[in-house]
């Protein structure tokens, strides 16, 4: 992920030019996503399987469901408007705010519903953070692959994984074949603006915050009338709290988007 690695090598360009450094952890390239099904499939065995190997091929397919499985409709009717919440009053963790995404089907926006679930630092839970990196390494792209040894962040910086939910209604209109994924551009903006600040204080960050996405499965559909598993993955300086999750939006059944009709939706992240 080439843009991920540049990120990083910036990160080793800090405190120059009035104490300010610029990390730019920017959205990766999506790449179109396959839609010939697969060619080779093996050989149906003629001989039973024994009850261990039956049982042990079980538990590996139970280990193997995606976390990203649709769970279905949520219960939305607590959902807070998104177009109401702002950097100092950020909605709570764990709720419901009500947006919009688009429909490719007549191109205008449409009422979903997003809610960030947890924030996870490296310092709180490094083996979370690599395991789901793992995971998106193995149903990716060779040019999305994130390798953390690599990364070569600085000493007062560390991974955030970002696991958040978008709930998209029954009568969001799209083809029989699914929607676009209804993934949201956040970022971690730094209350009141500007950079984010360093562990010491003697400079800032600027630009810090960028997200990329974190595939949970290869190649996957969505479809009007589930909720879905979202994640991302942002640079933060460790035990860093005074920044929100946001990302921008427009109004329900918007056609042309502006400025003028632009908001922002801001989530607190713990």
């Amino acid at each position: 992920m080439k843009r991920l690695i540049c990120f990083l090598v910036a990160c080793m360009m800090l405190f120059v030019m009035a104490g300010c450094a610029r990390l730019p952890f920017g959205r990766a390239s999506e790449a179109e996503p396959s839609q010939e099904p697969s060619q080779s499939q093996e050989e149906p065995s003629s001989e039973e399987p024994s009850s261990e190997e039956s049982s042990s091929e079980e538990a590996s397919s139970e280990a193997s469901e995606p976390e990203s499985a649709p769970a279905g409709a949520a219960d939305v009717s607590g959902a807070v408007k998104g177009a109401d919440t702002t950097e100092t009053a950020p909605a709570a963790l764990g709720q419901w705010t009500e947006t919009a995404h688009y429909a490719t089907e007549d191109k205008t926006y449409h009422t979903v519903y997003v809610r960030v679930n947890k924030v996870t630092t490296q310092t709180a839970d490094g083996a979370y953070v690599q395991s789901v990196i793992d995971q998106h390494n193995g149903c990716s792209y060779d040019f999305e692959q994130i390798d953390v040894a690599q990364l070569d962040l600085p000493s007062d910086v560390e991974l955030c994984v970002l696991d958040y939910e978008v709930y998209v209604p029954a009568e969001f209109p799209g083809p029989d074949y699914g929607i676009v994924a209804p993934t949201f551009s956040f970022s971690a903006q730094n209350v009141g603006g500007g950079g984010i600040p360093s562990a010491d204080g003697a400079s800032v960050y600027l630009g810090m915050g960028m997200m990329e996405d974190l595939n949970l499965e290869k190649d996957p559909a969505y479809e009007p009338g589930h909720t879905y598993a979202m994640r991302g993955v942002f640079a933060m300086v460790k035990g860093y709290e005074g920044y929100v999750l946001r990302y921008t939006s427009y109004p329900d059944g918007t056609k042309e988007t502006s400025v003028d009709t632009m908001y922002y939706v801001c989530h607190k992240p713990f």
